[in-house]
């Protein structure tokens, strides 16, 4: 289930994709739904956003980033890397963010799978401290 919060980003990473200043923003949520933030909308709200932007040609996965190709011993963990982002509404930058600091490693394929583990331990103690 995704959390308002991570609906909340997409919109704000929908607004970015498609090139739409401030007024041109808050005047299109006010057409979708009678609101000009996104903090005022409901859930119902925030979907029917994202829905729009969609026809306007946001495109949720290929502005997430390009899942990284790795061999067959690395896919489970970049699987599981993929939906732990996803969850979080992170781009695959955040990931490849920490392998940088942890590892000084330019890209996820670089990782090795101890390295690997070790990213996705992070990204689980990430999700637990937005939990509370």
């Amino acid at each position: 289930m995704i959390s308002r919060k991570n609906r909340i980003a997409a919109i704000h990473m929908g607004k970015k994709s498609l090139g739409l200043d401030d007024d041109t923003y808050r005047d299109m949520l006010e057409h979708v739904t009678g609101k000009r933030s996104a903090k005022d909308m409901s859930d119902d709200h925030l979907i029917h956003v994202l829905q729009h932007m969609e026809t306007l040609g946001f495109n949720q996965r290929k502005d997430f980033g390009q899942k990284p190709k790795v061999k067959l011993s690395k896919e489970q963990l970049i699987a599981k890397i993929e939906a732990l982002l996803a969850d979080a509404g992170k781009h695959w930058n955040y990931a490849i963010g920490i392998a940088k600091k942890m590892f000084n490693k330019e890209a996820l394929e670089f990782c090795t799978e101890h390295e690997l583990w070790k990213i996705v331990a992070a990204l689980e103690y990430q999700k637990k401290r937005g939990a509370k």
